[in-house]
């Protein structure tokens, strides 16, 4: 059985954050961003400039997905009360309020869906993800930059997106209002088989790829209209270790939820077809 550690974040994205003004392109890519239950704000401008003896230390490599959302873990040399993001070679960034009393955190960063369209077919595209952190004191570190692949989805009235941290086998489940399960036994719209609705399906049967994501979407015009169930299933624990994941919800173009929750290191996996996997969320579309 999944052990879920409960829903650790939701948030639309009128509640992810604010803007202090319009039209920026890092927006235009990082469409969301929170910390520690935390929304965020968007600044046009460059960020603040460091100051001080902090210093933050940023993952090596980052992965996500168009319309999904990416867990990124930070530390620094003292207790983090901000952190601010943004995309190298555009305008604006995210000021991300942390929880006190701690070193360490993870940030939450939702990428586009229109980062589809601008790639024009491409298969992905690489960003630079820019962490800066700030403590009680007012020192704010020199920027530090992550290299990010971000894989290239389908787009559609409503989009379900799975991604998780570690090479494991996690399969997504999506209910739709007329019964049918789509997961990676049955990825195909009913009524057009040239339709295929899991269109990114990672690491299956423990064949690791690295992308450590899965993807669902009707494209516009397909989705029924109804209730939607989404579950994500702890196929097979490849690497014996614990498996943190996310789930973004998107209807007609707009980030409804967000969930963040684990299956334990202890968790072998079930090797789950149809009526798998743990309850997430039900939404409406």
């Amino acid at each position: 059985m999944a052990w879920w550690s409960g829903m650790l974040a939701m948030c639309a994205m009128a509640a992810c954050g604010g803007s202090s003004g319009g039209g920026n392109n890092a927006q235009q890519i990082v469409s969301g961003a929170s910390g520690g239950g935390a929304a965020a704000l968007f600044h046009t401008g460059s960020l603040p400039s460091p100051q001080g003896t902090i210093t933050v230390t940023v993952p090596t490599t980052g992965m996500g997905i168009n319309g999904g959302s990416t867990s990124f873990e930070i530390s620094a040399t003292s207790e983090i009360v901000t952190v601010y993001v943004a995309v190298q070679g555009q305008s604006g960034y995210w000021e991300i309020p942390i929880p006190t009393g701690t070193t360490a955190a993870d940030v939450l960063l939702t990428f586009a869906q229109q980062l589809a369209a601008a790639q024009g077919g491409a298969a992905s595209v690489q960003l630079g993800i820019i962490f800066e952190v700030a403590d009680s004191a007012g020192d704010v570190s020199a920027p530090q930059t992550t290299p990010t692949s971000i894989m290239i989805v389908g787009t559609g009235d409503v989009e379900v997106a799975l991604t998780w941290d570690v090479d494991n086998d996690l399969d997504l489940h999506v209910v739709d209002p007329t019964g049918n399960e789509v997961y990676y036994g049955n990825d195909y719209l009913t009524t057009d088989d040239t339709i295929q609705l899991l269109d990114l399906d990672s690491n299956a049967g423990c064949s690791i790829d690295g992308v450590d994501a899965e993807h669902v979407v009707w494209p516009t015009g397909k989705a029924p209209r109804g209730t939607y169930t989404v579950r994500v299933d702890n196929w097979s624990n490849c690497q014996s270790a614990a498996a943190n994941y996310v789930v973004t919800v998107e209807v007609a173009g707009h980030a409804l939820q967000t969930f963040t929750g684990s299956f334990a290191a202890s968790d072998a996996g079930d090797n789950g077809s149809e009526g798998a996997g743990t309850t997430i969320t039900t939404f409406t579309f």
